[in-house]
């Protein structure tokens, strides 16, 4: 919120700064402004001398909101016209039909009966159509130099409107009717095919009830869906049921059902018990008696006979249905528990292939069951599409016969026209010119273009104009602005001579100029300071005589020194100083400088040392040690010592002298300097060692502080004060100040 605040300050004080710089430019070039509006003016007069008279008339032609563009040749009740709202209206197209050569030629020939030099072009030109918003009227309007004629092309106008409108609406009506008539047979003949094609289709699909099939086939699938997952949860029921067996009992399927055959063979059972008859044999003998006994290898040897034999049988009985022998379980004694698991295991087994058989007898009937659900969907979809293809053409032969029955009964009916709803008369007054409007027009369009004019003068002058636009335009810290005066242009120090001067606001000016530099650097003391400028002739030596005269009326002890080795001046202000001798002296070594320092005797406080004689080198005296001790010896006895320098731009002299100081005070001459002097200077000025005090406008043409009106009449109202000397008012004024 503050930010916005602040922004909005900022943008109105800019604002009013602008408007300041705007009215300063006026004010300074109100010639070339009054100039140009005085051209403009005249011009503008000038033409509505000359022009003749153009008068103008018009008409209200109505358009029939009912019926839009034409009737619709669709419509079902010909007694309600096509309503199209007048937001959706294309009033601009129609003013087009209106303009157009198809309309406007037919009322040519009787127009250029009376007057042969009216062409269409010429017509056109001075006709105007203009709609008003929210209605269903335009404005038919035309202007000529002769009122009869604009009465004559306005009548001749309505009644040409009048006649096409009504010829449109007939002629659309008789149009509607032939499409009508064109399009029905078609329409008869596609209904006639579209009923055919239906009923063929109907008989070689069969389709009798649609729905009824439909439904037929989805019970069908959804029944066989049923079956399907009671068959699939049975199989895992039973293939769990297998599983568990098979765990109890060690054996697969196959193998139980080996078992099963085997333990129904006598001669498997025969030779088993004989083969467990010595395997008992053997592991008895094998207590008592060794490997390699006669007894222990002829068992053996009758058992290694007898496995073969008992291979040969299980695989007669069982067939691939088993392993190897040594993976049959014993059978010679068999267990009831079991042999009983063991069938229901084979029982299980027999059941899960049922199943698996069912499964696959469900899986085809529901492919086949949803195939026959898929080409009757499509068989259905191609019937409705069939049906909806007879009903549309059906609605359609339907419509074109209301249309045409319609459109015959609206043939018949009479149909309201466009109306001119206005009287035309022929026009009495001009509408220009208007010399009073015309003139005053002619006034603020040269206002304006004197404006741009002094704004156009003003960016191309490279001058600077006022305090405003320098501060703008430098950055650069003001120090203050001294107004013109016509009288310094003659003898600087004449109206310091009698007195005036300590009362004007010329004066008062310095006394600001001397307050902001004391107050420059609350913490240092400002000893010494350059005053230079950027170009010669811009005021600086004045400028540093009267700030001395000033510093020196507030009780400083000042040394004005005239540093300018090039063309020296400040001699030329002051008949009491001579300048035989002076500042080159000293820095030569020829002189003493307390020999050469000179007094003012109306200032007690000021001392000036001239310029003395030109020397070849006067920057290299400026920049010489000898410059800088003196300029020490001087800072011990004056409170203030100000140098007036040789201008900045294309000399040195200023920047040597401002280095050993405490700063430079730059001195910018309005309505003279110009800008890019300004801007090398103080480019220069930055990458050098020297400290740029800030900068004086001087010569404010126009330009009183805001102050000096309570200035003039504190010191001019009331009782006159005992005519006093500068220096004792000015001293009063100081001493004020200190308390």
């Amino acid at each position: 919120m503050i930010q916005q605040i602040e922004t909005t300050h900022r943008q109105t004080t800019q604002d009013h700064w602008e408007l300041r710089k705007l009215g300063s430019v006026l004010r300074r070039r109100w010639l070339l402004l009054i100039a140009v509006t005085a051209v403009i003016t005249s011009g503008v007069a000038y033409k509505i001398w000359l022009q003749k008279p153009i008068y103008r008339q018009q008409f209200q032609l109505f358009l029939d909101i009912n019926t839009g563009e034409e009737l619709s040749p669709l419509s079902e009740n010909a007694r309600t016209p096509a309503f199209v709202p007048l937001q959706f209206r294309d009033f601009k197209t129609e003013m087009e039909v209106l303009t157009s050569y198809q309309v406007i030629s037919p009322l040519l020939p009787a127009i250029q009966s009376r007057y042969s030099d009216l062409d269409y072009d010429k017509l056109i030109k001075n006709l105007k159509l203009k709609h008003q918003e929210n209605t269903a009227l335009i404005g038919v309007s035309y202007e000529d130099d002769n009122p009869e004629k604009v009465k004559f092309v306005l009548e001749k106008l309505a009644q040409s409107y009048t006649t096409y409108s009504l010829n449109k609406l007939q002629t659309s009506t008789n149009q509607a009717i032939k499409l009508v008539d064109d399009r029905l047979p078609q329409l008869k003949n596609r209904v006639d095919q579209l009923q055919g094609q239906l009923q063929q289709f109907r008989r070689q699909y069969n389709l009798v009830d649609i729905e009824q099939q439909s439904k037929i086939l989805s019970d069908r699938m959804g029944s066989i869906i049923q079956q399907k997952q009671e068959a699939q949860a049975l199989m895992g029921e039973t293939r769990s049921q297998a599983e568990n067996l098979q765990q109890q009992l060690g054996i697969d399927i196959k193998q139980a059902m080996a078992i099963s055959a085997l333990s129904e063979a006598p001669r498997y059972l025969a030779l088993a018990e004989e083969l467990q008859k010595l395997d008992s044999q053997i592991s008895s003998e094998s207590v008592r008696l060794t490997e390699g006994h006669p007894a222990i290898i002829a068992l053996r040897e009758k058992r290694q006979r007898l496995l073969p034999l008992i291979e040969q049988e299980v695989a007669g009985v069982a067939g691939s249905q088993v392993g190897k022998l040594d993976r049959l379980p014993t059978v010679s004694s068999p267990d009831t528990i079991r042999l009983e698991l063991t069938q229901k295991l084979i029982e299980t087994g027999s059941q899960l292939t049922g199943i698996q058989t069912r499964l696959q007898s469900l899986t085809a009937s529901e492919n086949q069951a949803r195939q026959s659900l898929q080409q009757f969907a499509m068989v259905v979809r191609r019937y409705t599409d069939l049906n909806r293809n007879l009903e549309i053409a059906s609605q359609s032969l339907n419509r074109f016969l209301v249309s045409r029955e319609n459109l015959q009964i609206e043939t018949a009916r009479k149909v309201s026209p466009w109306q001119v709803i206005s009287k035309i008369e022929a026009p009495t007054q001009p509408i220009s010119p208007v010399p009073v409007r015309d003139l005053l027009l002619g006034v603020f369009a040269g206002l304006l273009a004197g404006v741009g004019t002094v704004i156009l003068a003003e960016k191309l002058n490279r001058k600077y104009h006022s305090p405003e636009e320098l501060q703008e335009d430098t950055r650069q810290t003001f120090l203050g602005t001294i107004p013109f005066h016509k009288q310094l242009k003659t003898a600087p120090t004449a109206l310091s001579r009698n007195g005036t001067m300590v009362n004007s606001s010329y004066w008062e000016a310095y006394i600001s100029l001397q307050a902001n530099l004391d107050f420059l650097q609350p913490d240092k003391l400002l000893k010494s300071l350059v005053i230079s400028s950027a170009l010669p002739g811009e005021g600086k030596s004045t400028i540093s005589l009267y700030l001395a005269k000033v510093a020196a009326a507030m009780g400083k002890r000042v040394l004005l020194v005239d540093a300018d080795l090039r063309r020296p001046s400040i001699h030329r202000y002051l008949d009491s100083v001579t300048n035989t001798w002076g500042l080159s002296n000293v820095i030569s070594g020829v002189a003493e400088s307390k020999q050469l320092i000179q007094s003012v005797p109306e200032e007690e406080n000021l001392h000036i040392l001239t310029a003395g004689q030109i020397p070849p080198n006067p920057a290299g005296l400026l920049a010489s040690a000898k410059m800088k001790e003196l300029l020490e010896q001087w800072q011990t006895k004056y409170d203030l010592i100000i140098f007036d320098t040789p201008p900045l731009h294309g000399f040195a002299d200023a920047k040597y002298l401002a280095a050993q100081t405490d700063g430079l005070l730059m001195v910018v001459a309005l309505d003279k300097t110009e800008k890019p002097a300004v801007e090398n200077v103080l480019n220069d000025l930055r990458i050098s060692p020297i400290t740029l005090l800030g900068i004086v406008a001087n010569g404010v043409k126009g330009y009183v502080p805001s102050y000096s009106n309570y200035y003039e009449h504190y010191y001019n109202s009331g009782k006159k004060e005992p005519d006093t000397s500068r220096y004792q008012l000015m001293t009063g004024l100081k001493n004020r100040e200190d308390k």
